[in-house]
């Protein structure tokens, strides 16, 4: 239930060097470390994406990810959209649209996952365990899930959300590594329930040092390391603004590339739509055709969200 990424000689190096060497960890050692992940998973992504796009008709998401607002309390040193850096106007989604969005789903015999988050606290919506509702009444094979840094949960508020999620990630940043207390009393709760094995709390430090996001992460510098491998979000991950604009991905946070409007457009008709297609085979071809892509060093593999959890925790020692 409770993961430490930090708790392997990996994670200790990593530790360290945080702490007492950042500037060679995020110049040297991080770049290397994802050019050597990088090759990995150049032939594997590039099979995967060329069967994609062989297909009659190009297969739907695997997961999307709903943002209905676009605020977050942290102050994480590696988010563009901390509380104290997000340049976004304040937005919550229309209720309608949302139902919209989950009519569609519905109309698509969507049966992947869904997560009611994006680059926010998704507990600051008020609305969200009505949201949940609203979509497991409408996809009810859908996954439903969530991510959250644990600030805002109660073991009321954990009750209810659990009625309607196939599991919740909790990340507890706090560099310390030690649960901050309102995820101490949600795990001393949640431990003795059935809802254990849905719930993972990850032990995360406010300043760790990751990916940089597509080029935004504030404690990173814009260095190119020139990767090689297809990034597969394009490929299985939609994911909505509050305002029903879609972005390139998740790493889009400040929404610098829209992929369409949902207040004018289906979602069919936008994941199927030149544009996503044209991103597609550039990535497939060079990363640098993607002006965002090519200032990313974040590197994917399948999107299984929610799955395989000793894979995630090597992952998360890199990766948001």
């Amino acid at each position: 239930m409770i993961i430490n990424p930090y708790d392997n000689i990996l994670g200790k190096s990593k530790s360290i060097l945080e702490s007492r060497y950042p500037t060679a960890l995020e110049r040297y050692i991080m770049p290397t470390s994802v050019y050597c992940f990088d090759r990995l998973f150049i032939r594997k992504n590039r099979k995967k994406a060329i069967e994609y796009l062989k297909q009659k008709e190009f297969p739907l998401f695997k997961t999307i990810e709903i943002e209905t607002i676009n605020r977050c309390n942290g102050t994480c040193s590696f988010c563009p959209v901390n509380k104290n850096a997000d340049p976004r106007p304040l937005k919550l989604m229309d209720e309608l649209l949302f139902i919209s969005i989950m009519k569609e789903l519905r109309g698509l015999n969507y049966s992947g996952s869904i997560g009611l988050y994006s680059n926010n606290e998704p507990l600051l919506d008020k609305r969200l365990t009505h949201f949940l509702q609203i979509a497991k009444s409408f996809v009810p094979n859908a996954k439903l899930y969530l991510f959250t840094n644990g600030s805002l949960l109660t073991i009321e508020k954990y009750k209810e959300l659990m009625k309607y999620l196939d599991w919740i990630t909790i990340d507890n940043y706090n560099d310390r590594l030690t649960l901050n207390e309102a995820t101490k009393k949600v795990y001393q709760y949640a431990i003795s329930t059935p809802h254990k094995a849905k719930t993972h709390i990850y032990l995360r430090k406010e300043n760790e040092i990751l990916t940089n996001r597509s080029g935004q992460a504030n404690n990173r510098s814009k260095n190119n390391i020139g990767l090689k491998s297809v990034c597969m979000y394009p490929f299985e991950q939609a994911v909505i603004r509050p305002d029903g604009k879609m972005s390139l991905c998740c790493n889009d946070a400040t929404g610098k590339v829209t992929m369409g409007d949902l207040t004018q457009q289906s979602l069919y008709e936008i994941w199927h739509s030149k544009i996503y297609n044209t991103i597609r085979y550039n990535l497939l071809e060079d990363r640098k055709k993607n002006h965002l892509c090519n200032q990313c060093d974040i590197v994917t593999a399948k999107l299984d969200v929610g799955s395989n959890f000793k894979v995630k925790n090597i992952i998360k020692m890199f990766k948001v």
